[in-house]
Formats: structure tokens, sequence, C-alpha cells
């Protein structure tokens, strides 16, 4: 044996003999990071898989111990960029690419802007549930569409009066039309992206990462119920109708007003009677939202 091997020997010995050597190497080999990072200090510039292995050093732990394992294993950056981005995803933050980790939280909104053209060409499928608000999409190319003043009041006032409803269906075309009018008070729901991007972003810290969870699962959950009132509207004629007549007296009440008042406004939800004649009646849970009711 040379002089080098032996020396390496006696190291090794001295290292597994001395417990706080030993627990040093431990330290190093499973956290090589631990004097590395501030948990509350994340520089931005910093690139951005470091700021991933410190992202997940402070708020998912077993994600950056797998990542330290592959790492040690030679991953390359596009193994590790699929890796930490699959894995922060699966904790409720959705994350398509590393490098827009340093700009913070990533959170998408999915509010409407009933002005932007583009709305209506990528939603074709709600041109039926809209044309009764009376908004006019010319043809061709236009930079911004006119919205009558009385849209998004009466559309809040229409979300409200689903929302007190007893079926748990006309609910579901409430949010549908708090999304419309931006009245969900969620702000991913309600918020655009260029909205959105006027708010300073959510920090990698384990209160703002929890927070953003919260604001997703809250997110997706409206828009579940979105969809499903999509679905509900347009399947279902006597309520389309009665959304018409709605619209309608909620026209009159702002024309005549200048406004409309959602504490006040009482709207009538009918649906088709279940007796032989077929006639279309009131439903007795919602005769008492009537104006005129006793």
């Amino acid at each position: 044996m040379n002089a080098i091997s032996a020396t390496y020997q006696q190291l090794a010995v001295a290292l597994r003999a001395d417990p706080l050597l030993l627990l040093a190497t431990a330290v190093a080999t499973f956290d090589p990071f631990w004097a590395a990072f501030d948990e509350m200090d994340i520089d931005y510039e910093t690139d951005p898989l470091t700021i991933a292995l410190q992202v997940t050093r402070g708020a998912f732990a077993d994600i950056y111990a797998e990542a330290v394992e592959r790492l040690r294993a030679g991953a390359s950056y596009q193994e590790m960029d699929r890796l930490l981005c699959k894995a922060i995803s699966a904790k409720g933050i959705p994350l398509d690419d590393l490098e827009t980790i340093g700009w913070g939280i990533p959170l998408n909104a999915v509010g409407v802007d009933l002005e932007d053209p583009e709305f209506y060409a990528v939603h074709t499928d709600l041109l039926p549930i809209i044309a009764p608000f009376g908004i006019d999409i010319p043809e061709g190319e236009t930079y911004s569409i006119d919205i009558p003043d009385c849209v998004y009041p009466a559309g809040r006032a229409i979300a409200a009066s689903l929302h007190e409803q007893p079926d748990p269906a006309l609910r579901q075309v409430g949010w549908l039309f708090g999304w419309l009018s931006s009245c969900t008070n969620s702000s991913l729901v309600d918020y655009t992206d260029e909205a959105l991007a006027e708010i300073p972003p959510l920090s990698w810290s384990p209160d703002d990462i929890a927070f953003a969870i919260e604001l997703i699962e809250e997110a997706e959950g409206i828009m579940r119920d979105v969809q499903a009132g999509i679905e509900i509207l347009k399947s279902t004629p006597w309520l389309q109708a009665a959304l018409e007549r709605n619209i309608a007296h909620l026209y009159r009440e702002f024309k005549r007003k200048g406004k409309l008042d959602e504490r006040t406004i009482r709207l009538e939800w009918t649906r088709p009677d279940n007796g032989a004649d077929g006639a279309a009646v009131a439903d007795p849970e919602f005769l008492l939202v009537r104006r005129d009711a006793a």
C-alpha cells in the first residue's frame, strides 16, 4: 500500500471514529446546499436550477432529496427540469419550465375581458349565452368590443340571484355569470393575465406557497362549476328562456334608474311543471323571490 492510499485509509478510520465528522459527512451527502441557502432570501437572478433547489429545500423536502440524488447520479439540466417541474406541479402549483421559477410562484388567471375580440373567437360556444346581453360583435378584425354599460351590473345581479337558489344546478349557472362578470371574489377567476401581472408575484416562501395552492384549488373548483353551468344552460331551454326574461327586466330597470341594486332586485326563475298539461309554472321554491310575492 502506497502512502497516499494509507493516508486515505487513516482518514476514513478517523472519520468513522469521530461522531461530529461523521455527522458532517452525512450532511454534506444528503444536503450539499446546507450552508449555501438562506430560505427566505432568494436571489432571482441566480440560475433557475439553483433557485429550484433552494425552493424545494425550503418547502418540499422530499423533492429536494430526490433532486440531490439525481444530481449526484449525473442528471442533465433537461432531466432536472422535467423532474422538478413535474414534482412541484404534483404539489398543486403547475410549473411548466424552470426558466419561470425566478419570477415567483406562477399563477394562471382565467378571467374574462368582454372587450377583447379574442374572447369571442376562442369561446364561440358561449355566443348564444352572451347574445341576450345585446353585445354587438362586428364581423372582421376589430381592436375592441363596445360593451353596453348595463352588461356588467346585469351579469352581477344574475349571478347573485342564482347563487341564492336552493337548486345546486342553478348555483353552478351562477358561477358561470360570476365568471363572465368578474365577480366571483376569486382573483384568479376574476382577473385576466394582464391584470394579474400588475400585482407583485407571490414569493417561494412556505406561507406564500400554501396561499398559492389555496388560490389555485379555489379557482379550479369555480371553473369546474362554470363548465357545468355552461352545459346546464345549453341543455335547458326553459332556463335559457328565464335568463332572457331576466336580462330584459334588468335592462329596463337599469334604463329607468341608471343603476342596479343587487340587494333589492328579485329575479324569477321558472321551470316546466311535471303535470299532465306540461304548462310552464313557477316552482314553489322560487315564488318567494318574485317582485310581487306576498
